[in-house]
């Protein structure tokens, strides 16, 4: 049997570790072994298919590897914190990390021995997706569903995500068992596509309930431009000009400013409606006064001063209230900006024009929000095809 080359590697206190490299049956690339601080036996990939590349590689993960011995004992919540402290430097958004620590939380409720993410080995990521897919869920209250394939492939990929942060920028961890863990196969739905009687009822439906015009507007504009519900919410008064509303980068998906034309009659309303700083900041005002007249000064008392996302939760509960009195088709409201998307398609505007107008980008527009008549489109092809 030929004898396996062996390396050395020098660590920054002089120190010398003895490696070696070698491929697996089921990876292009090289793994460097070696003994680490532990003296336990450790395979690392170094991510290269080349063997030069892989020799010039593998004595940085090694000392990447020493370093970090003596902190991969860190708790969930040291853990969290430290990767919190780290994206939020970098500028993630609040709303991004926050689905990060949600992600965690499910993990722990998963493995709830682990002491910290050292603790999370490949296996255990593979046995989480299976008994992450189990849980149950209330989709009503007398009715509880498992969770959905994509709610699963989300909570995979931010905690790959996560790892990746403890790995690559607070050199606390060596690897990702996440990375590779495959997500749960589903059926591809089409866009839950918002009809017009549909949108007309629960708007008669928001004002004989409170008789108030502002939800109604937020609703209309939601529905023209098919903006995010989020996006709407924080626009500020100075982002209506030129007949135009313009939402900014620090508050897009995308990290764009984009611009979008209103009809004048709504821009018009929107003006009128516009508070020193929020477009929508007479919200908590307004709702205070209608609960003031109907004698509920209780509820009048809990309202607090305005905050986007204390509209956007709002006008989400309302929206659910709606469906459990009434009964009717469930939608979401981010429906509406897949119904705005795909009358763009049927006016022949290109995916690409469409893309930018809406901050989306085209591969995800197309996935995730048009709703193509796929018979109509085969019936056209076979029919090409038979002259």
């Amino acid at each position: 049997m030929p004898r396996i080359p062996s390396y050395t590697c020098e660590l920054p206190n002089g120190r010398r570790i003895r490696f070696s490299l070698k491929k697996r049956p089921d990876s292009p690339c090289y793994f460097v072994c070696f003994r680490d601080a532990d003296n336990r036996r450790r395979e690392l990939t170094t991510e290269e298919r080349a063997k030069h590349a892989a020799e010039d590689v593998a004595p940085k993960k090694i000392r990447d590897d020493y370093a970090t011995a003596g902190q991969e004992n860190l708790s969930w919540d040291e853990a969290t914190a430290l990767m919190v402290e780290h994206a939020t430097a970098e500028k993630l958004r609040p709303g991004t990390i926050q689905q990060y620590e949600l992600a965690i939380g499910a993990l722990r409720k998963v493995f709830p021995d682990a002491h910290g993410p050292a603790d999370v080995t490949p296996a255990m990521a593979e046995r989480f997706k299976v008994k992450r897919s189990k849980v149950k869920r209330s989709k009503t209250k007398s009715e509880k569903v498992e969770l959905s394939p994509r709610t699963v492939e989300g909570n995979l990929k931010n905690l790959s995500i996560a790892y990746n942060w403890w790995c690559k920028r607070c050199k606390v961890l060596s690897e990702n068992p996440f990375e590779g863990v495959t997500p749960p196969k589903y059926d591809k739905t089409p866009p839950r596509i918002v009809r017009p009687d549909e949108k007309k009822e629960l708007m008669k439906w928001l004002q004989q309930r409170w008789g108030w015009r502002l939800p109604l507007l937020l609703l209309e504009v939601k529905a023209t431009i098919g903006c995010r519900i989020g996006e709407l919410c924080q626009t500020t008064t100075d982002s209506l000009r030129g007949g135009k509303i313009y939402f900014l980068s620090e508050t897009t998906k995308g990290r764009r400013q984009r611009a979008c034309k209103l009809p004048p009659a709504m821009y018009a309303e929107l003006k009128a409606l516009a508070s020193p700083t929020y477009v929508f900041e007479g919200f908590s005002e307004q709702l205070r006064a209608i609960y003031n007249r109907r004698g509920e000064s209780a509820h009048a008392k809990a309202i607090k001063d305005y905050s986007p996302a204390r509209l956007k939760r709002w006008i989400q509960d309302e929206v659910k209230l709606y469906f459990t009195t009434t009964g009717k088709d469930r939608f979401k409201l981010h429906n509406l900006r897949a119904t705005a998307m795909t009358r763009a398609r049927e006016a022949g505007i290109s995916v690409d024009d469409a893309a930018v107008a809406f901050g989306c980008n085209p591969a995800t527009m197309k996935q995730y929000y048009l709703a193509p008549d796929e018979e109509a489109i085969a019936d056209a092809v076979f029919d090409r095809l038979a002259q």
